[in-house]
């Protein structure tokens, strides 16, 4: 039990620092995302007296952004999955044995362009309506699906929330001349990552 916790909290950590300082970068380099952003957390405050779970529920913009990051940067690169009959691929000879360890690419699923328009392009209004997603086939799963769903990813989505909102109430983001344009990854690297890090300027309000 003790490291089945100590698993679950490790993997959070990672998982949220990674996405957090991702859609800060992104909101760095795209000022007019900055300020959008930090206008619906300002407004919500004066609904909600500050930092609660009820306000940065509510705050869509700021779920846009965070679906738009886990599309663009996926933490983890992939899913496995083992295949539990055979399955014959559509439109092909092509048969996937039962019992056949299955990785699936969510990099090809999050940057096709049959699913998103534009998809090398960081732009929020992609998940401006999150019910029509998926509607087509199961193709944006950043916590996968299914019985094996990442357990903790409202906890992850929570915290990213709330660090943001606190960061961006507090401090006005500004990129440096260390802050890479675009990111480049750590190719050897299990979970996604820069490969110099994410520098960013942080300016008090």
């Amino acid at each position: 039990m003790m490291a089945q916790a100590l698993q679950f909290f490790a993997a959070e950590f990672e998982t949220v620092s990674k996405t957090l300082s991702f859609t800060l970068y992104e909101v760095c380099v795209n000022l007019h995302l900055q300020d959008r952003l930090r206008t619906e957390i300002f407004d919500n405050f004066k609904k909600h007296d500050g930092i609660t779970c009820k306000g940065v529920s509510e705050m869509k913009f700021l779920d846009m952004c965070i679906a738009e990051t886990l599309r663009k940067y996926s933490v983890l690169p992939f899913l496995d999955r083992t295949c539990l009959r055979d399955y014959k691929v559509e439109n092909s000879d092509l048969v996937i044995e039962k019992g056949l360890d299955v990785y699936i690419q969510l990099f090809a699923l999050n940057y096709n362009p049959e699913f998103f328009t534009q998809p090398e392009k960081y732009d929020p209004q992609k998940f401006a309506n999150k019910s029509k997603i998926n509607n087509e086939g199961l193709y944006y799963v950043p916590f996968g699906d299914g019985p094996r769903i990442f357990i903790g990813n409202r906890f992850e989505l929570l915290a990213v929330k709330i660090g943001l909102v606190s960061l961006l109430s507090k401090y006005k983001l500004e990129a440096t001349s260390q802050t890479p344009r675009p990111i480049k990854f750590e190719p050897k690297a299990l979970i996604l990552q820069s490969n110099v890090g994410v520098p960013l300027k942080f300016v008090p309000i």
